[in-house]
């Protein structure tokens, strides 16, 4: 499977969660794609709070886009299966790399 057959969506955009005791938590959205051998929408996502230090390495979040019934934008699913985190690994390792066009 190659990069280029993969849809990504590089734009940053901030996003409001909630953690497990229901605290709004800001996430800034790293990288989205699709990945059509498991045909799933993936979200990257970096607590926005983690960006002051320049030192420190940012904590990656992946995440599952999955849609609602009517298509649009649902809910955001933890990855499951060892074969999505090392796919997840590879796509972040090779696109959070390359330099910017």
């Amino acid at each position: 499977m190659s990069q280029e057959e993969m849809d990504f969506n590089m734009e940053e955009e901030l996003l409001t969660l909630y953690d497990e005791e229901g605290n709004e938590v800001l996430y800034r959205k790293m990288l989205e794609f699709h990945h059509p051998e498991f045909n799933k929408d993936y979200v990257i996502l970096a607590e926005e709070g983690n960006f002051s230090n320049d030192d420190e390495e940012i904590e990656l979040i992946p995440m599952i886009n999955m849609p609602d019934e009517d298509g649009e934008g649902g809910k955001f699913m933890p990855v499951e299966t060892d074969e999505e985190w090392d796919m997840i690994e590879e796509v972040v390792n090779t696109r959070m790399d390359e330099p910017e066009e």
